[in-house]
């Protein structure tokens, strides 16, 4: 019986090294989880898909935005290499590396900080988008070297009540 407690006992202290020592996933997006979630740059729960980014910076820290201005103005902030950008596609198509996305401001400003900056994963889906509302495709170069035209500013923006796809 003593010998059977121990080899159960040794079996968990081994079951458990793998869990503690097992790699850490530092690639890739990572989910979200809608109202659970907060924004790393306003602080509001994540609640609307189709408007979120996460930035993984050069130590595998993942962080998330509820509104891809609020991803942006942190990449302006931080002033600094940040290897793995994504935003979600406003098509409900997961995660775009925000380097590849189709970039569109709508007109009306409706995303969840009042940026009004949504993404595509084709140009295609973005220029049909704009056929059904008004706006303008964006050039991420466009947003970062003028960030003032593009972006509200944090201490301007009202978290907003309406958002529309």
């Amino acid at each position: 019986m003593k010998q059977l407690v121990l080899g159960f006992v040794a079996l968990l202290l081994c079951i458990g090294s793998i869990v503690a020592f097992w790699p850490d996933d530092r690639s890739g997006p990572g989910p979200i989880l809608y109202g659970r979630d907060v924004c790393a740059h306003c602080r509001m729960h994540l609640s609307q898909a189709g408007f979120a980014g996460e930035l993984r910076d050069r130590n595998g820290v993942l962080t998330k935005y509820d509104d891809i201005g609020c991803l942006l103005q942190v990449m302006l902030k931080k002033r600094e290499e940040t290897p793995d950008v994504w935003v979600e596609d406003h098509d409900g198509n997961g995660f775009v590396p925000l380097l590849s996305a189709s970039l569109v401001r709508v007109s009306d400003r409706a995303t969840p900080m009042g940026h009004g900056i949504v993404a595509f994963a084709t140009p295609a889906a973005a220029q049909a988008f704009l056929r059904a509302r008004e706006g303008e495709h964006l050039a991420l170069e466009d947003i970062l070297s003028d960030p003032a035209r593009f972006l509200v500013g944090s201490s301007d923006h009202a978290h907003s009540s309406e958002v529309k796809s």
